[in-house]
C-alpha cells in the first residue's frame, strides 16, 4: 500500500473528534508557518504569547495529550512543505495551552564534533509531550518559553 493510501486507512478509522483534532492541528501548523516566514521572529512571539496565554487552566487526559502529538506530527509528515521541530512544538503548544506546567523549550546539541543544531521540544513537568530524541543525542537547553 503507498503511503497515501495508508494515510488515508488511518483517517477513515479515526473518530469525528480525533478528525477534528487532526484538522486543527493542520491548520494550526499552516498558520504558524506563514506567520514565521512572514513576520519578524519578536512580533510574532509577543503574537503567540498573547494567543497561547490563558487565565483558565484545564489537566488534559494523558490519550488526548497523545493524539495531539501523534496529530501533529502527523499533518506536519503530511503537509506539502517542511515542518521541522519549531512549528511541531509551537503547534503543540497552542492546542494545548491551557494546560499548566507546559512548556516549549529550545536547545543545542552538545557535541563539539558536529555543526550547531538546535532543537524544540514541548514538556510538561520534565516528560517530552513532542519533539523527543534519541538517547545517543544530547540538548543543552538554551530557552524556555512558558
Amino acid at each position: 500500500m503507498s503511503e497515501s493510501g495508508t494515510y488515508w486507512s488511518t483517517w477513515q478509522k479515526l473518530s469525528f473528534s480525533e478528525k477534528l483534532i487532526f484538522l486543527k492541528a493542520a491548520i494550526c501548523l499552516i498558520l504558524i508557518k506563514c506567520a514565521l516566514t512572514v513576520l519578524p521572529f519578536p512580533i510574532f512571539r509577543k503574537l503567540f504569547h498573547g494567543l497561547t496565554s490563558s487565565k483558565s487552566t484545564k489537566e488534559f487526559k494523558p490519550e488526548k495529550v497523545q493524539q495531539i502529538a501523534w496529530s501533529v506530527d502527523t499533518a506536519a509528515n503530511i503537509l506539502p512543505f517542511e515542518l521541522l521541530c519549531l512549528p511541531r512544538a509551537l503547534a503543540t503548544k497552542y492546542l494545548l495551552r491551557k494546560m499548566p506546567s507546559l512548556t516549549l523549550e529550545i536547545g543545542i546539541e552538545v557535541n563539539p564534533a558536529k555543526k550547531f543544531e538546535a532543537h524544540a521540544w514541548v514538556e510538561k513537568n520534565g516528560r517530552i509531550i513532542i519533539g523527543d530524541w534519541p538517547k545517543t543525542v544530547s540538548y543543552q537547553r538554551l530557552w524556555v518559553w512558558e
